[in-house]
């Protein structure tokens, strides 16, 4: 599934760091990145964790658009928990962190991907049409 953070941003926020911490679950892939920003990650079981801070004060963002949709989830079992926290400033000096529960997350279906847990059996690659033939 698909996660995104609530929009939970105030006027003149701006984003300068958030966690994502999951229970039960695993991080697939890491759909965006924003720009200019140090993301650290663990997958392991049973859970993953997740966080960023821009590497540069310009590159904080002032709406939650590049935390919308931006990491695809596993369910593995239940109790699957979402925690998470978006940290906001107006001035780089004074800092305000709002925390996020598993029910204020935006959770989004999407389509299964065969490939992603089916294994396969080697198969032989050609890339050119020359590449079977010995005359």
């Amino acid at each position: 599934m698909l996660v995104s953070f609530p929009d939970h941003l105030r006027q003149g926020d701006q984003v300068v760091g958030f966690e994502l911490h999951i229970r039960n679950g695993t991080i697939l892939a890491v759909d965006t990145v924003p720009r200019d920003w140090v993301i650290r990650l663990l997958a392991e079981w049973p859970g993953s964790e997740m966080s960023g801070e821009p590497n540069h004060g310009a590159s904080a963002f002032q709406d939650i658009t590049p935390l919308k949709r931006f990491v695809t989830v596993h369910r593995d079992r239940d109790p699957f928990e979402l925690k998470g926290a978006v940290v906001v400033t107006t001035d780089f000096t004074t800092m305000r962190t709002n925390l996020v529960r598993t029910g204020d997350f935006v959770l989004e279906a999407v389509a299964p991907n065969p490939t992603v847990q089916r294994r396969c059996a080697p198969t032989e690659i050609r890339t050119s049409s020359a590449a079977g033939s010995r005359r």
